[in-house]
């Protein structure tokens, strides 16, 4: 098959690294562990975090109760302990001795402060819709908390996963102060947000874990991927989780200072579709697109072979996943759809298009040019594309107000299945009165479907994997998003950092088990 779009580009700027690294490659790299990002995130304060970067920087400052290992299993982090009382109660044991960085100790008074805060109307957190199941939060004892739910709920230990704070700061009054110099009990405490570019964070000795090996992290915010490359070449980053390119892994690969870690991933993209109005809100137009988008060559030649093309937003592993017919690659079926939606070809092959699009992406190199392989392949089924790329504060703003017609994201991590629910229910469409927080941006109206999803909230186990097999056959027919690939986690990390072995989910807490290693050159390779 022809060489892809950008292809040669790829090579030439990988080529041109490598010279710049060669010639000016520092000699001390900066004190502590840089980690790179490609956004800055949208807070610190997880109880209002949208974005993956302020998840994940938040769950390192201020972590819950539990968390959850690379197999989705929920596993304790500032509980001891947890069990089901009842099926409609669920008792924690905390962790003896938590503190929070301030000094306060971390008792049960604050697990019900916080929860009662993202329940509250008046702080105005874009995740209260989850806690609607929550009837009440019991302090029985300084180290014992339960929570009490209105019905059964399945999906409760997902939710249980936000950050405890100290309750004086989980009032509308504390909530500047959490999202600009957050408290928590996590493995670092907060040092300095100069500005959007900067963040730093050192280890936090009163850990439950015990104090972090690492003397200092700092995150700066690297918008553009060539230039995050050569950070990296230049010993001037130690660690990158997700935000390179697959096609530039063989350059960083033979740097002798650098380490490609790879695993298998659980985060999900796609090509989201605006259902509102327009050729979009007729699922024909929708099926046709998807038959016009072929996956493999970007997962071979794009992705390296480091993704698995996906027919739903569950990974194939995940225990709740079915696989469905899915719309697979197919001009001619794309033709009929088109014709049968009513928008035949007006002048045969490369004469006027039958639809024209935009299509929004991020000015991320990479995704970038995945957008326009997808303009290249609509247009071979007569749909024009316009590709626009935005920088991501832009760019995700308007994904979340409706505002595009076609665009393309990653669910940084897929874990609890209840996340259909969120992306795909009515009642979870962004508007003032979720604070546009809400996940379901294409908005899809399906009240079947909404029907199972929330009967799932409530069944045992196996019977919520045939609810959930039914919800993915239901969106396999309604095509509110075009799946593309399930991406591997990838880590690439210098000989100064040890141990650190990548997230399944992308998350960042491994850097609380990782070390520090020092060398005379600052640039060799880790024992």
């Amino acid at each position: 098959m022809p060489p892809l779009p950008f292809r040669a580009v790829r090579v030439l700027s990988a080529a041109l690294a490598l010279m710049l690294y060669a010639g000016c490659r520092e000699k001390a790299p900066p004190a502590g562990i840089t980690v790179l990002m490609e956004a800055p995130p949208d807070t610190l304060d997880d109880r209002f975090a949208l974005t993956a970067h302020g998840q994940r920087l938040a769950q390192l400052i201020s972590p819950g109760l539990l968390t959850f290992d690379d197999a989705s299993a929920p596993v304790p982090q500032l509980a001891e302990s947890f069990h089901d009382v009842s099926p409609t109660v669920v008792e924690f044991r905390l962790r003896p001795g938590l503190t929070f960085h301030d000094g306060s100790a971390l008792t049960a008074e604050d697990v019900k402060a916080t929860y009662d805060s993202l329940r509250d109307p008046k702080l105005g957190s874009p995740k209260r819709e989850r806690y609607e199941p929550l009837e009440r939060v019991e302090v029985v004892d300084a180290r014992t908390v339960r929570f009490h739910l209105k019905r059964p709920y399945a999906p409760l230990l997902a939710e249980l996963s936000a950050a405890i704070l100290p309750s004086e700061r989980t009032g509308p009054e504390g909530i500047e102060a959490q999202a600009t110099h957050p408290v928590g009990a996590g493995p670092f405490r907060f040092e300095s947000w100069p500005d959007e570019e900067h963040l730093t964070l050192i280890p936090f000795a009163g850990w439950h874990g015990g104090t972090p090996a690492l003397s200092r992290l700092t995150f700066r915010v690297v918008r553009d991927e060539t230039t995050r490359v050569l950070e990296l070449l230049k010993g001037r980053a130690d660690l990158v989780v997700n935000a390179v390119s697959p096609a530039v892994l063989p350059t960083l690969r033979e740097a002798p200072h650098l380490r490609v870690v790879t695993k298998p991933g659980t985060g999900f993209t796609y090509v989201g579709l605006n259902l509102r109005e327009g050729p979009l809100a007729d699922v024909r137009v929708r099926q046709a697109l998807c038959h016009l988008i072929d996956v493999r060559p970007l997962v071979e030649h794009k992705l390296h072979g480091l993704a698995e093309p996906a027919s739903s937003m569950l990974p194939r592993e995940h225990w709740a996943f079915t696989a469905t017919p899915a719309c697979g690659y197919s001009p001619k079926e794309a033709a009929r759809l088109l014709d049968a939606a009513g928008y035949p070809d007006p002048d045969g092959p490369g004469g006027r298009p039958r639809l024209t699009f935009t299509f929004k992406t991020s000015t991320d190199r990479f995704r970038r040019a995945v957008a326009l392989v997808f303009k290249e392949q609509l247009a071979q089924g007569g749909v024009a594309v316009e590709v626009r790329a935005l920088e991501f504060g832009t760019f995700f703003e308007d994904v979340r107000r409706g505002r595009f017609e076609l665009f393309t994201l990653k669910w940084a991590a897929v874990m609890e299945p209840d996340l259909l629910r969120g992306a795909f229910h009515s009642g979870n469409i962004p508007g003032p009165e979720n604070h546009w927080g809400g996940f379901n941006r294409g908005a899809l109206k399906d009240p079947a479907l909404d029907r199972i999803l929330e009967a799932a909230t409530q069944a045992p186990r196996e019977e919520r994997r045939a609810l959930y097999a039914r919800a993915q056959e239901e969106l396999d027919a309604v095509l509110p998003v075009i799946p593309l690939w399930h991406e591997a986690s990838v880590a690439v990390v210098s000989s100064r950092l040890a141990d650190f072995v990548p997230s399944a989910h992308g998350l960042l807490t491994p850097l609380a088990r990782a070390r520090e290693v020092t060398s005379p050159s600052g640039l060799g390779r880790a024992p």
